[in-house]
């Protein structure tokens, strides 16, 4: 056994983990520390409140609309963000030939695209004079719609936008998926007379099994931040608190209201959450 061999790994993870604890841990830190004061980021000086800040955030309805909200933009996501994804990967493997790449390419496009530069241009469609989503209702007769003054139209134009982004990137993971299928498989269950719905429901899909697990997993920890851009540029946060979620909520509480106390408690109990949903996971899935 040689010299490197012997070597101990502790001297050379040492400055890893430095930088994690001072890039990571040390910030979770310090915002632990910060929920438990008053201050505001500009005049006022911190003052010691204990859990005050905590209560505050629980009592205001606008953090409880905006946890709603979040749960509602995940499950209304997830549609965009796994299913159809994968329906169109399977699509494009099975239909093969020259024009795979393109399709491919196409699905994928939206990814490359930056979140604000996608909102803008979504917002752009959407806008009820000059947008082309409204040009087939005035072709019928029918008034334009502002899709961004209602609610729950606000709502769903940032679910849209949000899953348009995240459709490729989970389109390419079920692509890569495909490609470990074994061909030797599928020509198995053709001799057995398998058609191409049970090709896809017995054998396709229980081998996407893991691929459709880390797409879930992405989408469950990254659907609030995926859509806090799409919300800035489309709606922020409104009509009336309709389309925030805790993470704008918490950039308003932060950099509009300069109310440092509530954010930092907002901080750590989204941390908290997530945390935990990422421990549930984990453990569903050894």
């Amino acid at each position: 056994m040689t010299a490197l061999t012997r070597a101990r790994p502790g001297p050379y993870l040492a400055p890893a983990l430095l930088a994690v604890v001072l890039t990571v841990y040390g910030p979770l830190l310090a915002v632990a520390v910060l929920s438990l004061f008053d201050f505001n980021l500009t005049t006022r000086p911190p003052e010691w409140v204990g859990t005050a800040n905590y209560a505050e955030v629980f009592a205001r309805p606008d953090a409880a609309r905006a946890l709603w909200n979040t749960l509602g933009y995940l499950v209304a996501i997830l549609p965009l963000s796994v299913v159809a994804p994968a329906l169109a990967a399977i699509a494009v493997w099975r239909l093969g030939g020259p024009l795979v790449g393109f399709y491919r390419t196409v699905f994928f496009l939206p990814v490359l695209i930056p979140p604000a530069v996608g909102a803008v241009m979504w917002e752009w469609i959407l806008n009820p004079v000059l947008g082309i989503t409204d040009e087939p209702l005035r072709l019928l007769g029918f008034e334009p719609v502002n899709w961004l003054s209602d609610g729950a139209g606000a709502f769903a134009a940032v679910t849209v936008v949000s899953g348009w982004k995240v459709f490729g990137l989970s389109f390419i993971l079920f692509t890569a998926g495909l490609t470990t299928i074994d061909d030797d498989v599928m020509a198995a269950a053709r001799l057995d007379r398998a058609g191409e719905w049970q090709l896809v429901r017995h054998i396709v899909l229980p081998l996407l099994r893991p691929v459709t697990t880390v797409v879930l997993f992405a989408t469950v920890v990254f659907a609030g931040p995926w859509t806090f851009g799409v919300i800035d540029v489309l709606t922020g946060g409104g009509p009336a608190g309709a389309t925030s979620n805790v993470y704008y909520l918490l950039y308003q509480y932060g950099f509009g209201f300069f109310d440092g106390g509530p954010a930092a408690a907002l901080s750590v109990l989204i941390t908290v959450g997530f945390g935990a949903i990422v421990a549930l996971q984990l453990r569903a899935t050894r």
